[in-house]
């Protein structure tokens, strides 16, 4: 026992290992304390047995020379018993709550002390018994005390570990923080991912690997591997985006070659996709929006000859509302346009000289009168002839000249009566009493009235066509009145 006594005063101090802890080659393992407690047992069987049953076999007290200075006492007995009894129940408490598991050095510490409270019990120094088990019973309060504190610093020395790659380490560190809070979602957390480690570091080699021999498709699954095994991996994340932005780099620089290639060839709806595509990939990149402008400059050229090629077919074949309306559409794609000003100019010229000529060949009979007469034959002499390259103006303006001829030669024209009628031709003049008279008239309608006393007037219209056989017309007033 003594031998045992002098192993516990040696100040060793046990050391706590998680669940699971092995311990490295050359490394000594911690002291076992299981001896300690059953020698702590025993010495407190003897001491109890001190307290109650000795005071009943010793009948007279020790002689005052012989009494030491700590000689028991009724009240000193109680006093260490009452020290035993507190230090007891809070040692039970915290062995419900695993102390024993996390608590080293501390709760060998206390487990020490508790011993030697129980040997100087035994010796009846209950002075000296009741310190050592209120200095066991402080070295507990202490050690629970500091529990959260402990806790945190395993957790982060679990992490720094894990951040570090030391799995080891890392394992058990969360494993020291689950000794003392099993339920700890942190500490389990980190756990699993300090299982998953060293798969992740495998794959994250692979891929440096992969990338090395550029071979890119193999690089970006073994990345994806290492992610998906642990997302919270900050490298395994990087490199995975580093591949990707390099994939991207490549197939933009790609999709700008062939934009601009396009452009340049004129395929314009091939570089509108590609440059889509470019855009998609880096959207703020200067060169996609000058590459887009270029585009749209040239798609605007694109539709401006497009709209002159077909204005220049409508020219050609003389249809001038459609001409002037594309030349329309041109300048609306571009107001400086100068082939759609003078077009426009031109087409809307032809437009309304071709609906003059319109105007007299839709309804010839225009051509009757005096004034439209006229008016036809300034629009002839205004005109002339038509331009070589519009064979439709020259058929118009050959149409009417000839309807203009014919409008200005007269017609001969026999009108008979009774001799009795006295005749007259509105804006021709009277032609008196006859039986039959011959005229000759311009082409037209005429008014001819016929009068005679005692008889109902007679009025009827002649009319005169050019180039038509000789017009023939009967009146005579044979209704008397």
């Amino acid at each position: 026992m003594a031998s045992g006594q002098q192993q516990q005063d040696t100040g060793v101090k046990p050391e706590l290992h998680p669940p699971g802890y092995v311990p490295a080659a050359g490394v000594p393992e911690a002291p076992d304390y299981r001896w300690l407690w059953l020698s702590l047992a025993i010495v407190l069987v003897l001491g109890l047995l001190v307290i109650f049953a000795l005071p009943g076999i010793v009948n007279r007290p020790q002689p005052a020379a012989t009494t030491p200075a700590t000689a028991s006492t009724p009240a000193a007995s109680a006093e260490a018993n009452r020290a035993m009894q507190a230090w007891l129940q809070l040692r039970a408490k915290l062995e419900l709550e695993n102390v024993s598991r996390w608590g080293e050095p501390e709760w060998g510490r206390a487990a020490a002390a508790a011993a030697t409270g129980a040997r100087l019990l035994a010796q009846r120094q209950f002075a000296e018994a009741a310190a050592s088990y209120s200095l066991a019973q402080h070295t507990l309060e202490q050690l629970y005390a500091g529990r959260d504190a402990r806790l945190a610093a395993a957790l982060a020395a679990g992490e720094q570990a894990l951040a570090d790659n030391d799995v080891a380490l890392a394992v058990a560190q969360f494993e020291a923080v689950l000794a003392i809070d099993s339920q700890h979602a942190a500490a389990t957390h980190g756990l699993a991912r300090a299982a998953r480690r060293t798969d992740v570091l495998q794959a994250m080699s692979a891929g440096e690997q992969a990338e090395n021999k550029a071979d890119i498709e193999a690089a970006q699954l073994a990345y994806q591997q290492a992610v998906s095994l642990d997302g919270e991996y900050a490298p395994a994340s990087k490199a995975l985006g580093r591949l990707m932005e390099r994939q991207r780099d490549a197939a933009f620089r790609d999709a700008m070659t062939r934009a601009l290639t396009a452009l340049d060839a004129g395929q314009l709806n091939t570089a509108g996709k590609t440059l889509t595509e470019a855009a998609q990939l880096q959207p703020d990149a200067t060169v996609v929006a000058d590459a887009r402008q270029r585009l749209a400059q040239a798609r605007q050229q694109a539709r401006l000859n497009r709209l002159r090629r077909d204005a220049a077919a409508q020219v050609v074949s003389e249809n001038w509302q459609a001409a002037a309306d594309l030349y329309t559409q041109a300048l609306a794609v571009d107001s400086s346009a100068g082939f759609a000003n003078d077009g426009l100019l031109r087409a809307r010229e032809r437009v309304q000289l071709h609906a003059r000529f319109d105007h007299y060949l839709d309804k010839p009979e225009r051509l009757h009168a005096p004034e439209p007469l006229a008016n036809a034959r300034q629009l002839l002499a205004a005109v002339s002839a038509a331009p070589a390259d519009e064979p439709v103006l020259a058929r118009k303006i050959a149409a009417l000249q000839a309807w203009v001829a014919q409008a200005g030669k007269p017609v001969a024209v026999t009108l008979d009566s009774d001799g009795e009628t006295e005749v007259a031709i509105y804006h021709v003049g009277k032609l008196g009493q006859f039986t039959r008279h011959r005229l000759e008239l311009l082409p037209g309608d005429y008014t001819v009235v016929g009068t005679r006393p005692g008889y109902r007037d007679v009025r009827k219209t002649l009319s005169v066509s050019p180039g038509s056989p000789a017009a023939a017309l009967r009146i005579i007033c044979g209704e008397q009145i």
